[in-house]
């Protein structure tokens, strides 16, 4: 089996990091106005200091994860997605994986998440990886009603 690299995000698969997004976005039942700030132009959020991995497997771009950070010390994990068909793989793992070892590099107190209630494979990968359901005070979107924290303070 070929292996899997994570990469930064290049432009020029923009078109693949959208539809990975909306693959799932669309699937679910989920896209809202909200997302199209992303997905339209994400060299906005890596300009802020954001950071986005696609993971390529047999010279494919198949999942892709974003993370922004939202204060000094707190970033937080969007649009994390696998193409069907390459779930299963440890994909979404992996590139989370990725995001928690940057963050700690980073020396970031505290990774959030916010995501819906429908998406239980990633609420249980998140969970495996050590994330903690909190209460939703606020919410940017709509169909987040599972907000989830990683606290990396030693």
């Amino acid at each position: 089996m070929k292996t899997i690299e994570i990469k930064k995000y290049e432009h020029r698969y923009h078109q693949q990091f959208k539809e990975i997004s909306l693959e799932w976005l669309h699937g679910y039942e989920l896209y809202e106005k909200a997302d199209a700030d992303l997905l339209a132009d994400p060299q906005k959020y890596i300009g802020a200091g954001g950071l986005i991995f696609l993971a390529h497997y047999k010279q494919k771009v198949v999942g892709t994860v974003s993370l922004i950070p939202t204060k000094k010390d707190t970033f937080e994990i969007m649009k994390l997605g696998v193409f069907e068909g390459y779930k299963g793989l440890g994909i979404g793992r992996k590139l989370m994986q990725v995001c928690i070892d940057i963050c700690k590099e980073k020396k970031v107190h505290l990774i959030t998440l916010e995501t819906s209630s429908k998406l239980k494979n990633a609420i249980q990968l998140y969970e495996k990886l050590g994330f903690l359901h909190v209460k939703i005070t606020d919410s940017y979107y709509e169909s987040a009603d599972v907000k989830m924290v990683l606290n990396l303070k030693q």
